[in-house]
């Protein structure tokens, strides 16, 4: 396995371009689907009424698949 990081990192002096993010954040995705489940949300929770309220009916944003990120 490579030591270098697929993901850019954020320089100390400036910040980061939103196409380094989305790069990142893709990575950090595929990293994380290997240990875990690509879906964690939960099916129920005490704030269903709220979250609902907020979403439209769902209890959250959609989720978006790494492929469109």
């Amino acid at each position: 396995m490579s030591s270098r990081s697929k993901a850019p990192s954020i320089p100390l002096s400036g910040v980061i371009s939103w196409a380094d993010w989305l790069k990142g954040r893709r990575w950090r995705r595929e990293l994380g689907e290997r240990v875990a489940p690509k879906v964690i949300r939960r099916q129920r929770g005490s704030s269903d009424r709220r979250l609902r309220r907020l979403f439209k009916g769902r209890r959250g944003l959609r989720f978006t698949p790494t492929e469109n990120l």
